[in-house]
């Protein structure tokens, strides 16, 4: 827990004064201390600790299930919980207490930060819906008038605990998606984060977030999506440029897709190597997405069908040529075919011949789309030599 949320928990601890919006009876009850139901009360309320009262409040409890102050015993037991750190009964009592007076918001704030400290995120996430509009009714009451001090007093201590709510709901909404292990469920608090305070403190920033979450989930469109956030934002993820430029090579936005290859080869000569990372594996990283990154741009020139356009293309892809190689597969197959066009379209005088049966030979050799096509433009260019 930071600091910040510490100073804040202590805070609402200190200024838990009463709340009382729907039943006296849960705070303060008219007690016959002589009868014999409210002698263990006055036993409770002498005792010197929490943990002393619990046991005296929990035989309260079980000898009088239907008692008259059982809702008084149920929220002195809720806060005896909650000072021994019994989260488990800090909620089930408070179940039970919400159901007597819904409306009460020191109720279901112990009962809030029982859960988070369970990580009961499910369970959390309605009660925080409900506990917000309470927290900020009570915020937005105004000040009573007239000289009556102790009124004036009271309403300043119930607004001051019902700002800390609402700022703690902001902060257990940001701890619940932070917490977050399973992709879809980060997705889905950071959903409510963004949605429920679209200008709070801890809702910038969380393009990266997304983009890791739905990457993991298998989503596609959704990690493009928040990937063009993230770089709108000023992101100077590398990846992020060329996963959109491959993006936009895919339905065909060739001008897009050449300003976002261009930029990843910038931010790849500029930056310096990103903590975190050796220079041999930022070396190895550089070498790696340029060399995709230029078969990408001369893909682009490729479908021009001028001699200058092939000579581009050539040149940038002629740059991939060792890692792809390397690499082998479908991408070195494509990248073997389109050199091998380009040597064809490019020959004068029979200068670029021998290139152009290289690379239509490591076509035909390899498995991929074109490995037919490439198989019968070696043979034309062997009988024409």
């Amino acid at each position: 827990m930071t600091r910040t949320a510490r100073t804040l928990l202590l805070a609402l601890s200190l200024s838990s004064l009463a709340l009382a919006q729907d039943s006296s009876n849960i705070r303060n009850p008219t007690i016959n201390t002589e009868s014999d139901e409210g002698k263990p009360l006055v036993a409770a309320g002498l005792a010197e600790s929490a943990a002393e009262r619990v046991p005296i409040l929990e035989g309260y409890l079980q000898q009088f299930p239907q008692g008259e102050y059982r809702s008084y015993a149920l929220f002195q037991a809720q806060k005896a919980y909650m000072e021994t750190g019994q989260d488990d009964k800090v909620v089930e009592v408070g179940k039970e207490l919400m159901k007597l007076a819904p409306n009460d918001l020191e109720v279901r704030h112990n009962v809030n930060q029982a859960l988070v400290k369970l990580q009961r995120w499910d369970e959390l996430a309605p009660l925080l819906d409900q506990s917000r509009p309470i927290a900020e009714k009570q915020v937005a009451e105004p000040e009573p008038g007239g000289a009556d001090e102790e009124a004036a007093a009271h309403w300043k201590s119930q607004t001051e605990y019902a700002e800390g709510v609402v700022q703690w709901l902001e902060w257990a909404t940001n701890t619940a998606a932070v917490q977050q292990t399973d992709p879809k469920a980060k997705v889905a608090w950071m959903d409510r984060l963004t949605t429920t305070y679209p200008d709070g403190q801890f809702s910038k920033g969380l393009e990266t977030q997304y983009v890791i979450a739905y990457q993991q989930m298998g989503d596609q469109d959704n990690m493009v999506a928040w990937m063009k956030k993230a770089v709108d934002a000023g992101s100077q993820d590398e990846t992020y440029y060329y996963t959109l430029a491959e993006d936009a090579m895919n339905k065909q936005d060739e001008a897009a897709a050449k300003t976002y290859a261009e930029k990843t080869l910038e931010l790849l000569e500029s930056k310096p190597v990103p903590e975190g990372m050796s220079e041999e594996q930022w070396n190895a990283h550089k070498e790696k997405i340029s060399a995709y990154t230029n078969f990408l741009l001369g893909r682009i020139y490729m479908p021009k069908n001028t001699k200058d356009a092939y000579r581009t293309a050539r040149s940038y892809m002629l740059k991939s040529v060792d890692v792809l190689k390397a690499e082998g597969g479908a991408r070195y197959h494509v990248l073997a075919y389109f050199l091998g066009v380009c040597y064809v379209q490019l020959d004068i005088q029979g200068d670029n011949i021998k290139q152009a049966a290289y690379w239509m030979g490591q076509a035909a050799s390899t498995d991929g789309q074109f490995k037919g096509q490439a198989a019968e433009a070696l043979k034309k260019i062997n009988a024409a030599r």
